[in-house]
């Protein structure tokens, strides 16, 4: 691909980003993945700190490796209760903290 091709492919995404970024949805949607992926993030990381296994954790939950899977990737909601579950079976706790 030569550089002129490049430049316009690059002009449009951005464009295009442009656009997405001016939807009436974008800032909730956006807030609403966020926080999301944030809780996905910490639930993978308390997990390999404790030095455990999908597998393992779904064992000390009573669920399966796929649910462990679908939660630690944002692909599931989970409750407060079971977010404190998952704390207790990788021997952490559960904090929640709300900033303004």
């Amino acid at each position: 691909m030569n550089e002129k091709a490049i430049k316009k492919l690059r002009a449009e995404h951005l464009r295009q980003a442009d656009a997405i970024r001016k939807l009436p949805d974008y800032a909730r949607q956006t807030t609403e993945f966020s926080i999301e992926y944030n809780i996905a993030r910490e639930l993978h990381r308390a997990r390999q700190h404790a030095g455990i296994s999908q597998a393992e954790l779904a064992k000390r939950l009573k669920t399966t490796q796929s649910v462990i899977s679908r939660l630690e990737s944002g692909r599931a909601n989970i409750s407060v209760a079971k977010l404190n579950e998952y704390a207790i079976a990788c021997g952490g706790h559960l904090q929640v903290k709300i900033t303004a």
